[in-house]
């Protein structure tokens, strides 16, 4: 049952939330400018380690409209999940996105610590703990 909860958790994260056949982002807080998070702007790949075993996702984070805005991708999900709810904490960066998977609504937070030059710490945290995923981003370009 744990296996299964995990297996839907997981799918719950990767899920872009979707509204009249188009995916869509949630409501957001204020973005965040991009002027302090120039260690974060480029493409990262993430590697997590999930039940599963190892999960890889594509991040970018960019400049959108003078706010700072990240997309979330992967081989599972290959729709663009946008995250506009993108905010600077004691030096990490934190990205909120809700979404509904099968009638059941989630909330995800995925914050990226630095470490070291183009590289990075990474914690996928779906539902206030109730199931995370730790692991490592590599900026591949700026």
């Amino acid at each position: 049952m744990k296996n299964l909860f995990r297996t839907v958790a997981l799918a719950l994260v990767l899920s872009p939330i979707v509204v009249s056949g188009q995916a869509v982002a949630p409501a957001a807080a204020p973005a965040v400018a991009p002027a302090g998070a120039g260690d974060f702007i480029g493409v990262w790949t993430v590697s997590l380690d999930s039940p599963q075993g190892p999960f890889e996702q594509n991040m970018t984070v960019k400049e959108e409209g003078g706010k700072l805005v990240a997309e979330l991708t992967n081989q599972m999900q290959p729709e663009v999940q946008k995250v506009t709810d993108v905010t600077l904490a004691k030096g990490d960066l934190v990205l909120k996105f809700a979404g509904n998977f099968q009638g059941n609504p989630f909330d995800a937070v995925v914050t990226v610590t630095p470490d070291g030059a183009d590289k990075a710490k990474v914690l996928f945290d779906v539902n206030g703990g109730q199931f995370s995923m730790s692991g490592t981003g590599a900026r591949t370009k700026k």
